[in-house]
């Protein structure tokens, strides 16, 4: 079996209500008993995951989400296979917001507060991600 890690952004649709608790505990209900693991960052508007494991389970939870009509203009930015799992200890953790201090996280790695997801570098999103993941326990 592969290691798979893929990586995609997506807008909430704000027609729509969102419960991130709610949205949070089921992704780990799912994802745990198919050993997929992750983070998800939500800052209000849009959505930044990583999900990590085998690929035809990883493939799934992807389609699932594209048809979740919470997203929309959801964009594939990566997926590959991998050696190792960055984030190996959730079924799915999450960060939100984007206060001062993930502000500056972000704007280690890119140029302005605006990233756009169909040109920015898989590894700058990955390394913003494993920084602010750190705020999480």
């Amino acid at each position: 079996m592969n290691l798979t890690r893929l990586v995609y952004y997506s807008q909430r649709n704000p027609s729509l209500s969102l419960n991130m608790d709610e949205l949070l505990a089921v992704c780990q209900r799912n994802n745990g008993p198919m050993n997929v693991t992750g983070i998800l960052h939500y800052n209000g508007n849009y959505f930044l995951q990583v999900l990590e494991g085998g690929r035809a389970e990883v493939s799934a939870i992807y389609h699932r989400i594209a048809a979740d009509p919470r997203h929309i203009n959801i964009i594939l930015i990566s997926c590959q296979d991998v050696r190792e799992r960055i984030f190996p200890t959730w079924s799915m953790g999450l960060h939100e917001g984007m206060d001062e201090e993930t502000k500056s996280i972000f704007l280690r790695y890119f140029p302005s507060n605006n990233v756009n997801p169909e040109a920015v570098s898989t590894d700058s999103l990955l390394d913003f991600l494993q920084d602010v993941s750190s705020e999480l326990t």
